[in-house]
This record gives structure tokens, C-alpha cells and sequence, in this order.
């Protein structure tokens, strides 16, 4: 039996977004790709780095979600995984709400091997 790679399920999104840096004015505008209820991947996020702080802002439905989140991997092709962080739980609500209207993704499964 081989077992789930991800420990909640990954949701397509491709949605305009913002990422605002600490002490900088202007929000860098990002797409999601795709969305948890644990953060996202960011398309065309090329000066975001590992490690770095920032508020995360999407609106769908004319309802906005906000949360600070961290950058926790940065990838080819200018992607980047955010890792929502300290979301209050009206915020996590309307995050749950904003997955449920995307299509779910398939798994990704761990290779088969002794348990």
C-alpha cells in the first residue's frame, strides 16, 4: 500500500494574491497555484527567499483572506511555498470555504517500501 506524501490535500487555485514584506510599501503581486489549508505555491515570486516573513492577501468571491505566513522552499522557475503562519480562526474558516470552491489535486504518493 503506498501511503500520502502531503499531509492535507493541495487545492487549484491559479488566483492573483499579494505578498507584503515587512518595512516594504508596495505589495508584490503573486499567483496562487495552489492553495492548502497550510499555505500555497506562489507563481512569480522571484525575490522571495527561505526564511522570509511576510502577510499574505488573496480575495476570492469578493471575500479577502488574510494571514502572515513564511517563504518555506523556493523553487525552479520563480516558485515559492509559503507556510501560512499564526492564522486566527475566522481567517482559517474563510481559508476552508476558499479550498472547498477549487478542484482538488490528486495525491501525491510515497513509493512502496518496508513499513
Amino acid at each position: 500500500m503506498t501511503k500520502e506524501r502531503r499531509r492535507v490535500p493541495r487545492y487549484s487555485a491559479h488566483v492573483k494574491a499579494s505578498v507584503k514584506l515587512p518595512g516594504e510599501s508596495p505589495a508584490l503581486a503573486v499567483m496562487v497555484e495552489d492553495l492548502c489549508v497550510l499555505g500555497c505555491l506562489l507563481e512569480y515570486a522571484p525575490t522571495l527567499e527561505i526564511h522570509q516573513e511576510c502577510d499574505f492577501a488573496m480575495t476570492w468571491k469578493g471575500r479577502e483572506f488574510r494571514t502572515p505566513a513564511v517563504v518555506a522552499w523556493s523553487g525552479e522557475l520563480d516558485q515559492v511555498g509559503l507556510e501560512f503562519h499564526n492564522t486566527d480562526p475566522a481567517n482559517s474558516q474563510l481559508l476552508r470555504e476558499f479550498c472547498a470552491d477549487f478542484l482538488k489535486k490528486p495525491p501525491v504518493r510515497l513509493p512502496e517500501g518496508p513499513e
